[in-house]
């Protein structure tokens, strides 16, 4: 693997599902108050699966290649799996004493991306030197996560 910061920094310098889709079933918009990222993501949604998803906005280094490397790991997987895939990687990126994303539930479906792209989400999880950091690469994920329970609301 390369150097992990190597990694965010391509995905920072060209991001991944970067835009708007013009005609989006769902959006959303967070705003980080402490430093002022902003996201705003659309999603296409169709047979309870994510079939697109991209973001758009302005914001730090982490923000940027968190939001690039949770849209281009998402896409294609269906709903249940994207809310546990957030819910995990959020858990982890809260707790200071894991450096190691935890493994699935016993009797999960396939793998995760959190499982499969290991690598990226270490990558991320570096910002945990930086606790000060932590709400940038969160801020992503935080969005898709109160995209998804606007979605269950429907």
């Amino acid at each position: 693997m390369e150097n992990r910061t190597s990694v965010l920094i391509d995905h920072y310098r060209r991001p991944r599902c970067k835009g708007v889709i013009p005609v989006a079933d769902h959006q959303c918009e967070v705003h980080n108050r402490k430093c002022g990222d902003r996201l705003s993501f659309t999603a296409r949604v169709e047979d309870n699966t994510l079939r697109d998803i991209r973001f758009d906005g302005a914001g730090c280094f982490y923000c940027i290649a968190s939001a690039s490397i949770l849209c281009s790991t998402m896409s294609g997987k269906t709903l249940p799996a994207v809310r546990e895939d957030v819910a995990r990687f959020r858990a982890w990126l809260a707790d200071p004493e894991t450096e190691v994303p935890p493994s699935p539930p016993s009797g999960a479906g396939p793998a995760s991306v959190i499982d499969r792209d290991s690598d990226l989400m270490r990558a991320l999880g570096e910002v945990k030197a930086y606790p000060m950091r932590i709400d940038c690469v969160d801020l992503a994920w935080k969005g898709v996560e109160g995209m998804l329970d606007d979605i269950d609301a429907r």
